[in-house]
């Protein structure tokens, strides 16, 4: 008789067990998940240092423009002059800390820098790029409607301005 006990407990525990082995699966699951190692938790250093980007360069952006212009159809040899409304901007991350002594207040600003020794340079938080005021094109198929019009499309795709700030002319 105490052997049936024993296996009737032992059958009661398995009916338990079956009924909770899902969730008990799912939750185990879920715990594995979680000791897993992610690339987004792993590395916070460079999350929070942010990439030091390039200037901009109205020159180089200019020429690789007209580059791209005269492989419209039709448009021949162009030449693309740019003005800007604002030229570009970095942000850095300061650090600012002041001194009271009697009735006078010192404040100190200073750049964040990173790096140790002769490679210390400071923290860009953000980069603007310059806004563009208006663009005058000038190319061998401005006779022509259609290739106007693409070379107005391509060109306020890349710098925002609008179709009204660009003007098209045909060069002799």
């Amino acid at each position: 008789m105490v052997e049936y006990v024993k296996s009737g407990t032992k059958g009661a525990m398995m009916e338990k067990l079956k009924k909770y082995r899902y969730p008990v699966l799912i939750l185990a699951l879920g715990v594995l998940l979680l000791m897993l190692p992610t690339g987004l938790a792993g590395n916070r250093e460079t999350d929070t240092v942010p990439e030091v980007q390039e200037d901009f360069d109205l020159g180089a952006f200019t020429r690789e423009t007209e580059k791209l212009l005269s492989q419209v159809q039709g448009a021949g040899q162009v030449q693309l002059l740019l003005t800007l409304e604002t030229g570009g901007t970095k942000d850095y991350l300061m650090d600012s800390s002041q001194r009271l002594s009697g009735d006078t207040r010192d404040t100190q600003t200073q750049a964040v820098l990173t790096g140790s020794g002769s490679g210390q340079a400071p923290v860009q938080v953000e980069l603007r790029y310059p806004e563009f005021r208006g663009a005058v094109v000038l190319c061998q198929g401005a006779g022509s409607p259609e290739v106007t019009l693409a070379l107005k499309e391509a060109l306020s795709s890349l710098t925002g301005l609008g179709m009204d700030k660009i003007t098209v002319c045909k060069m002799d």
